[in-house]
């Protein structure tokens, strides 16, 4: 899974999973493919697939 940067909606959105899983959302790198966040206090970086593996697990969604 390629995610590119387009912009601040990008960011808006990956925001939005990080709160839904109780984490505070950063920053993301694209040429990396990384979604840095803050949790209890602490910084981690998660490769962008993992955290997405991680949203769906823990929020799965209703679009079928």
């Amino acid at each position: 899974m390629q995610l590119q940067d387009l912009g601040r909606g990008t960011r808006i959105e990956l925001s939005k999973m990080a709160r839904l899983l109780g984490m505070k959302f950063i920053g993301f790198n694209p040429n990396a493919q990384q979604v840095s966040l803050e949790f209890k206090g602490k910084g981690v970086t998660y490769p962008l697939e993992e955290f997405v593996q991680q949203y769906e697990r823990e929020c799965p969604t209703s679009f079928t």
